[in-house]
């Protein structure tokens, strides 16, 4: 629209010098101009009606500091291919809390379906809302053109590197009992409401135990043994109240610290509670971790997450909203980059050299 109010200011300006100097020739090259920017708009009209895009991203996934391709695919309905057309995208992270347009050409697009991919390169964890914004379409001389709307959506995640820590688990921690959802597939328990499996009866057995129709069936006196509870020793807190403007050398870290040390608890063989201030939920939540999958769930729902400030403390609002359940440690992690463990600080990292520090970190659970 701007380039035609601009067109039309050089028509006026023509029309201007030619009654200024009563130059015939002029005149005509203003009606010229004219018979231009009426061909021009009706192009642009019909062109309007007959063009739309979208926007595909084929892999969600992607390594900070590789390229991730993001498809284009704009179709043409018409038989007139459209000479020039450029597209912005908007590009915004939940974490940083920013967002950046860009326009990108797209060349010329014939008739029906063409797509074009095009190369993006995350230098920061978290995770991104690209948008198609608009698709700038020009007339056949590429001076004009107008702006259409659209609004194509996608979302990319930039998981955390993995750094790992030593974990040393105690007997109390290996032999936590609690109530859970989940059981133990090598152990037996106290759970009567899951069965683990049967064995052969021994002296000091009780008589109650016996399956009885299982042992005629078998002949042999054999005894239900009930399931073991996978409960979680420990809480680890994920206390992020960033106030100002967000560091994007210090998030990264941050993220990165959270993952090594879920990571790491997870390898050896703690299961866990990872909780949080939601700011979307507007409450404490939390997700269980203890394999891989539910490690990068809880990593894929976090990067979502958006912050405020509730002035609330976090371990309190965490007791009163699970109040009943014991755990043997509570860990937290804050946006100082602080690691307290029961209170305590154990590790307090720094922007430079937190890799060094959190591989020479002995975590004692």
């Amino acid at each position: 629209m701007l380039s035609i109010l601009r067109w039309g200011g050089v028509i006026a300006l023509t029309f201007y010098t030619s009654l200024l100097y009563r130059s015939i020739p002029l005149a005509l090259a203003g009606y010229v101009q004219i018979v231009l920017l009426v061909a021009a708009g009706l192009f642009l009209l019909y062109r309007m009606r007959t063009f739309s895009g979208r926007m595909h991203i084929p892999v969600s996934v992607a390594e900070c500091g590789h390229d991730l391709t993001v498809r284009f695919v704009v179709e043409n309905k018409s038989f007139l291919p459209c000479p020039k057309f450029r597209i912005c995208l908007e590009q915004g992270s939940y974490f940083l809390i920013n967002r950046r347009r860009k326009w990108i050409s797209g060349g010329m697009a014939l008739a029906g379906e063409n797509s074009y991919d095009y190369s993006i390169r995350f230098q920061n964890y978290g995770s991104y809302r690209l948008r198609l914004v608009k698709i700038r379409i020009y007339d056949f001389t590429g001076l004009f053109y107008l702006n259409q709307t659209v609004n194509s959506c996608g979302s990319v995640q930039i998981f955390p590197e993995i750094q790992e820590t030593g974990v040393h688990l105690t007997e109390a921690v290996r032999n936590f009992c609690g109530e859970a959802d989940v059981y133990d597939d090598f152990r037996p328990g106290h759970d009567s409401s899951e069965l683990y499996g049967f064995r052969p009866f021994c002296k000091g057995d009780r008589i109650q135990g016996i399956h009885w129709k299982l042992s005629a069936r078998m002949d042999e006196l054999l005894v239900k043994e009930v399931s073991m509870p996978k409960a979680c020793p420990v809480v680890f807190l994920l206390d992020y109240r960033p106030a100002g403007q967000r560091d994007e050398k210090k998030v990264n870290v941050y993220l990165a610290l959270l993952a090594g040390i879920s990571f790491s608890m997870m390898d050896a063989g703690c299961p866990h509670y990872v909780s949080w201030y939601s700011g979307r939920m507007r409450d404490v939540v939390r997700v269980r971790v203890d394999d891989e999958e539910s490690l990068y769930l809880f990593l894929g729902c976090y990067l979502e997450e958006t912050f405020q400030d509730t002035g609330r403390n976090l371990p309190e609002a965490y007791r009163e909203k699970y109040r009943g359940e014991y755990c043997l440690h509570t860990l937290l992690l804050n946006e100082s980059l602080e690691l307290r463990k029961n209170r305590d600080k154990i590790a307090e990292f720094n922007r430079k050299d937190w890799k060094e520090q959190l591989r020479g970190l002995e975590l004692v659970l």
